[in-house]
């Protein structure tokens, strides 16, 4: 019998993901920056098995990071929920099994490199095939966001609604192999073996300086996204809504992190150093911006929480997933800052690294054009 609060810390109840993760006994890693996700510690996981860590990043629980070591010849015990999550595989090789219940199952086997989304509320299992190294691998989800909304464990992870449309054994045939680029820049798919080789749309805005595809994952919502930004450039500063998780995948650099005013003023901005496994998230308006120092290309990977135009009943043929970044937006609120109103100093700093790196191409960033 529950017995109704008498004052207010027994009532408040704060945030439910919070209040999961600390039952599920893993630690929670929070701020707008985390050096290396590969080496992130993790503590022993009783729900599902091996190793794991969540995030809490960016000030926002609408995106989050699961982070999860499986031991060789391991494996985790299923699992269901309620929120949707793509998988990205950053050490090992193995195996992920899904299904629905009564329905045959499905085993896709991964390495390194790949991208897996799991459909909603579909029954899924982890397995390393390694005999002697544990795999790492994690989770994009919106798994915060669910949980804050419906304030109850077991409706997120034992509810036993099918959802056929998103999955089903029967009219998915051949779940790995689905793939249709709809239209530039945006490509629909389940599986992917290994995004560093995966062939990206050009960004003629800037030229063959940064190239980019938008995914469209497990007929789900989900906003990711694979950018490129060539050898000898940085791309313009750009602020949107916190949610955004951008994970370093190849190549290394530095960000950019300021708040409106930072890009005139060199105290209030923060730079910190992104190699693969890094991961930014910026804060609500939060000004971020990606400058390449490496011989090469560099390539990272984004999940930008959930996006109402994706949608299996919706046509996206002429979707433009970055026309709409506009600075000139009419209710005031700027998404880019135009290289020619940066400080100065920026560039002057960026190929001062690119020249301690042996860097010799310097690509002049270029502006796309008033947007």
């Amino acid at each position: 019998m529950s017995t109704a609060p008498k004052t207010f810390e027994e009532w408040w109840a704060g945030s439910h993901y919070r209040s999961f993760v600390k039952r599920e006994g893993v630690p929670l890693y929070e701020d707008s920056y985390l050096e290396n996700l590969a080496t992130l510690p993790l503590s022993d996981w009783e729900r599902r098995g091996g190793k794991a860590a969540y995030t809490r990043l960016g000030d926002q629980e609408v995106v989050n990071l699961q982070v999860i070591e499986i031991p060789p010849k391991g494996e985790l015990k299923p699992d269901r929920h309620m929120y949707e999550a793509v998988m990205y595989v950053m050490s090992g090789t193995g195996a992920t099994t899904i299904w629905q219940e009564g329905e045959p199952k499905r085993t896709i086997e991964w390495g390194e490199g790949a991208l897996l989304a799991i459909p909603l509320n579909a029954w899924h299992q982890e397995f390393n095939s390694s005999a002697d190294k544990p795999c790492r691998i994690f989770f994009g989800t919106n798994m915060s966001q669910v949980i804050n909304l419906y304030h109850n464990l077991d409706f997120v992870f034992n509810n036993p609604f099918v959802f056929k449309e998103r999955y089903s054994y029967a009219s998915d045939g051949e779940y790995r192999e689905k793939a249709k680029h709809w239209t530039k820049r945006l490509f629909e798919t389940n599986f992917i073996a290994d995004i560093k080789k995966f062939s990206l749309d050009t960004w003629e805005e800037r030229g063959a300086r940064t190239s980019i595809m938008r995914l469209y994952m497990g007929n789900s919502g989900s906003q990711i996204h694979i950018l490129e930004v060539g050898e000898g450039t940085y791309v313009t500063a750009h602020r949107h809504g916190a949610g955004a998780h951008v994970i370093q995948i190849d190549g290394s650099g530095y960000e950019l992190l300021f708040m409106p005013g930072g890009e005139a003023n060199p105290e209030q901005r923060r730079k910190v150093p992104i190699q693969p496994y890094g991961v930014v998230a910026p804060r609500m308006n939060e000004f971020h911006q990606h400058f390449n120092t490496s011989k090469g290309r560099f390539r990272q990977l984004a999940f930008k929480g959930w996006d109402q135009r994706l949608s299996t009943t919706t046509s996206r043929g002429d979707y433009d997933p970055v026309g709409a970044a506009r600075s000139d937006n009419p209710h005031g609120f700027s998404f880019k800052l135009r290289y020619d109103k940066e400080d100065p100093a920026i560039k002057k700093e960026y190929y001062r690294e690119l020249e301690k790196n042996g860097v010799t191409l310097r690509l002049e960033p270029l502006d796309q054009g008033p947007g």
